[in-house]
């Protein structure tokens, strides 16, 4: 995607297709995204988010959400558990340590580098 709103459109897009009128059934939305591959980079680069994204039946303790959306980093907790956080958590040594999280957390993105232009984003950082 070019940009921010293509791809927020994009996945909202998708998920309007699961979500129809008359729809009794709960519906859950899955991000997959293997481990250290371009699937992490892309999905922390472009996922902006007010809370984190983690299993539902994740033990993670969730903080209060960040004032606006915001990039996110793929961590894991010391209970071994993955959730997709906003980045402002990470940077508070009190949040980190209610979520449980190291002050460096392992990095799950993949060994490519992006170009400054991917990684600055195109002006449209909502």
């Amino acid at each position: 995607m070019k940009s921010q709103r293509e791809y927020d459109s994009a996945m909202a897009q998708a998920i309007a297709r699961c979500r129809r009128y008359g729809q009794k059934k709960t519906v859950h939305i899955y991000h997959f995204a293997a481990l250290r591959t371009i699937d992490v980079d892309i999905l922390e680069h472009r996922h902006k988010r007010f809370d984190a994204v983690h299993s539902p039946e994740s033990t993670l303790r969730m903080l209060p959400k960040a004032k606006s959306k915001e990039r996110t980093k793929l961590v894991r907790n010391r209970k071994g558990v993955i959730a997709l956080v906003p980045v402002s958590w990470l940077a508070d040594d009190q949040s980190r340590e209610m979520m449980g999280v190291d002050r460096e957390p392992a990095s799950f993105a993949s060994l490519i580098h992006f170009s400054d232009t991917f990684a600055t984003g195109d002006g449209d950082e909502e």
